[in-house]
């Protein structure tokens, strides 16, 4: 009897492991997305997705430095900034996005800019 409740309790733990780990934003509502490019026309390549809820610091784990942006959803009250560097420092500021940026449209930055680094900030 203890050995069989023992092996449902174990098989429970490591199902439950194994979906939060597959499927990390079950139960979090997603507050924004987006996906980077490495080329700036945003077609012919895989893109690489961020998702999350809240706000988060800086953010650097890109794939690769990126040279254009779909942005996927955002919330309202939350702004994601884009930098060219990669430590989110304000002098290298690329981009804005929040509600007013059109979804789904692809997004290059200006004067010779790229993108090496995010923040979002959710109010």
């Amino acid at each position: 009897m203890f050995s069989t409740t023992l092996r449902v309790c174990l098989l429970a733990a490591i199902l439950f492991v194994n979906l939060s780990s597959a499927f990390p934003l079950i139960g979090r509502d997603v507050q924004w997305s987006f996906t980077l490019f490495p080329s700036p026309s945003c077609n012919g390549t895989i893109g690489d997705p961020h998702a999350g809820s809240g706000s988060t610091g800086c953010r650097a784990d890109l794939h690769s430095v990126a040279s254009a942006y779909t942005l996927n959803t955002i919330a309202q009250g939350c702004r994601i900034e884009f930098f060219d560097n990669t430590m989110c420092d304000a002098e290298e500021l690329s981009d804005v996005a929040a509600q007013v940026t059109a979804a789904h449209t692809c997004r290059v930055p200006e004067a010779r800019r790229r993108y090496g680094s995010y923040q979002v900030t959710c109010e």
